[in-house]
């Protein structure tokens, strides 16, 4: 039985061999038919390394024309490409082989059955386009927005940090004006702080686009306080006895009244600004009169002037069938007398403006070129804008109030270059 069995093994060798040969020779091709090899298309998007390389050189990169992926063509099995996706496989830019200041070559590679597949061998590359970088410090002006609530007012807007450091593309940074902070105060009654995102504007007002832009804050605190405002009149005292020539008319201020702030206790207890009486002695006039004060030492503790409100109120004095007008006087109109031996005196301003009073139709046919004024420089030294007094002659039927003007002094030469000529000449 043994050797039937070692008869049959061995008769027809050669056939048998070849028989398993084509079997395995069948069996490929029926796998090859099964699952072919096959190429296909990936895209992946670019990591760039080594970015520290241009920063150190001072420079930035920007991706050309945004583009930041590759393709690439991959042959595998098909039972191996079918599972294979672009999150597979890595493309990498490494800025230590920057070629011409231009283009940095792409490496691709497999994460997944990477034994199992090839990968194209065309070199791919990312373009990019360098640009300078710079860094400037701006700072941060702190604004309110919105619309503010009835009763108060804006105390103050400040902003932590103040200062921020701005870095990116020069082109992009030196059209960098302002950074502005805003906080919204549309129905808002009370302090607060809120945090905030800076925005970037160009001298024109246009926004600039802060998305290539490296801050040294993200975000800015901005806070606002609020103070009450009031309305209250002036009032304005008097002191002495007017002249029994004289009948007053109206004493008026202008404006008429004005905005204070303050806490809400403080105000409450305010219900005018009085001028007091020493800033009008009717004993000293002798008619209409006008002038200038200011009434921040008027104020009550705890209480300032509201934004927009000037300190400077001017006060009228009106006697009885007068009005106030304004009239312009050239200054070749006002004579320097008294001027001191040695000293050129002259005057700051080419014209003044002068304060008259007089009744509707006397005003009206006033002629500005008739007045005159004198300055006495008696008591003038060397130096610039020195304030004196101009006296203007009064014309009948208008009184010309006294103003300040402003001089400069200096030394005469014309005499002393005059007088050293004449010595030249006579020797």
């Amino acid at each position: 039985m043994k050797q039937k069995i070692i008869n049959a093994l061995t008769k027809d060798v050669g056939l048998k061999i070849l028989a398993v040969v084509f079997s395995f020779l069948l069996w490929l091709v029926v796998v090859n038919i099964d699952d072919p090899t096959q190429t296909r298309t990936f895209t992946a998007v670019v990591t760039v390394t080594n970015e520290d390389v241009l920063k150190t050189a001072g420079k930035l990169y920007e991706i050309k024309d945004g583009v930041n992926t590759v393709s690439f063509r991959v042959t595998a099995k098909r039972s191996i490409i079918e599972k294979l996706s672009p999150s597979d496989f890595s493309a990498t830019a490494d800025m230590n082989s920057l070629e011409n200041e231009e283009r940095i070559p792409v490496t691709i590679a497999a994460k997944s059955y990477a034994n199992y597949i090839t990968i194209s061998s065309k070199q791919n590359y990312l373009y990019v386009v360098l640009e300078d970088e710079q860094t400037e410090r701006f700072v941060i002006e702190a604004q309110t927005t919105g619309t503010i609530e009835a009763g108060l007012t804006v105390d103050s807007v400040t902003s932590s940090p103040t200062v921020i450091t701005v870095t990116g593309p020069e082109d992009v940074v030196s059209t960098i004006d302002k950074v502005v902070a805003s906080a919204n105060i549309t129905g808002v009654t009370s302090n607060f702080t809120e945090s905030v995102i800076p925005k970037f504007y160009d001298s024109e007002g246009n926004e600039v686009d802060s998305k290539e832009l490296t801050l040294s804050v993200s975000t800015v605190s901005v806070s606002v306080n609020f103070s009450n405002i009031k309305t209250v009149d002036l009032v304005v005292k008097t002191s002495g006895t007017l002249s029994p020539h004289l009948t007053l008319d109206s004493i008026k201020t202008d404006p008429s009244s004005v905005g204070i702030k303050g806490e809400v206790t403080a105000l409450n207890d305010v219900t005018s600004i009085t001028i007091p009486d020493t800033v009008i002695n009717l004993s000293d006039l002798t008619g209409s009169f006008t002038t200038t004060v200011d009434i921040s030492s008027y104020l009550p503790e705890g209480v300032t002037l509201a934004d927009g409100s000037s300190s400077k109120v001017t006060i009228y004095v009106l006697m009885s069938g007068e009005t106030a007008s304004t009239a312009t006087v050239s200054a070749d109109n006002i004579s320097l007398i008294n001027i001191p031996e040695g000293l050129a005196v002259s005057l700051d301003v080419t014209s003044v403006q002068v304060n008259v009073f007089g009744t509707t139709d006397m005003l009206a046919a006033l002629d500005a070129t008739a007045i005159k004024g004198t300055i006495d420089c008696t008591n003038l030294t060397v130096g610039e804008s020195q304030t004196v007094v101009v006296q203007f002659e009064n014309i009948e039927g208008v009184t010309i109030q006294n103003t300040s003007v402003t001089v400069t002094v200096i030394e005469d030469t014309t005499n002393s270059d005059s007088t050293a000529a004449t010595e030249d000449s006579e020797e």
